[in-house]
């Protein structure tokens, strides 16, 4: 279980997260979403304990996790930053490999039980025929499957990914989010992840969560808290929510098209309306208020 407790944190001077109280599902796939600088990066970096927190608690099975031991937090959370660099010739079953580091020790180096952990790691991320081959060789999917499978070598409950999908195309997308879905379903692994692709996250997600200027409008299941008016306070978008063909999900369909609106079918009315997206003044006139998801499934 993760959760905070009156979060304070930021960078220099600018407060980002003010007083933040958050409680995150164990055994689920959880997703955070908004728009751009509202706080999703530093609330997962401030719960990984990347960034130090001004006032508040990070909460880790009930205990802060500033008092637990470096070792120990990552032996029970494992934690993908965004875009991380690996170094020049490193192979794929080296990188993996790396994910043991919080259980060597001087008098106990690499054991049969590391190597199981690796093998295991790289199974579940399909990334085994690449162990030979230099991470800096790969295409961008397969370099996040590599990336997951280091953090599935720690051998943790928990998981947190900082924008996995970024900088992939679409079918590198549903690759990695197929595989921390099996995670989570099949392994029951509790995953968090920050996602721009509000449809994505909303197929995805057993409970998403969805910020704006630093703090949480609304938490749950996708099917019960995405809805028109979330999308429009959250993102100023508007839009009509339908059921996805595929999965029944939640797929956000904007209304605004930049020209001549045609007609949206609202699904709850037998007539077709056209709602009006256009910015107009006050809190919808911001640089926000055309954004929209990139890609819907």
């Amino acid at each position: 279980m993760l959760s905070t407790r009156d979060l304070v944190a930021g960078y220099d001077e600018r407060t980002v997260l003010d007083g933040l109280d958050l409680d995150l599902p164990t055994d689920a796939f959880t997703v955070i979403v908004g728009p751009n600088a509202c706080g999703k990066s530093t609330l997962l970096r401030t719960m990984a304990r990347l960034l130090t927190p001004r006032r508040g608690t990070v909460l880790l099975d009930g205990t802060a996790i500033r008092d637990l031991p470096t070792r120990e937090v990552a032996r029970r959370l494992g934690v993908l930053p965004q875009s991380p660099l690996v170094p020049e010739g490193v192979t794929v079953a080296d990188l993996v490999g790396r994910g043991r580091q919080p259980y060597q020790r001087w008098w106990r180096q690499w054991s049969s039980e590391d190597g199981a952990a690796v093998d295991q790691a790289m199974a579940l991320a399909d990334v085994t025929d690449l162990a030979d081959r230099p991470v800096d060789s790969l295409s961008g999917g397969q370099r996040q499957r590599v990336w997951i499978a280091m953090t599935l070598a720690q051998d943790t409950d928990a998981l947190l990914l900082d924008e996995p999908t970024t900088f992939l195309d679409l079918a590198h997308q549903v690759e990695v989010l197929d595989l921390l879905h099996r995670l989570r379903s099949e392994r029951g692994r509790t995953v968090v992840a920050v996602l721009h692709d509000l449809n994505q996250a909303a197929r995805y997600a057993d409970h998403l969560v969805a910020m704006r200027a630093g703090a949480v409008v609304a938490a749950g299941p996708p099917r019960e808290i995405l809805t028109a008016d979330l999308v429009r306070d959250v993102f100023g978008l508007a839009c009509v929510v339908v059921p996805c063909p595929v999965t029944g999900a939640p797929l956000v369909v904007p209304a605004y098209t930049g020209g001549n609106a045609p007609a949206v079918k609202d699904p709850d009315s037998s007539t077709a309306s056209v709602p009006d997206a256009r910015p107009s003044t006050g809190d919808a006139a911001n640089p926000l208020a055309g954004s929209h998801p990139s890609k819907g499934l």
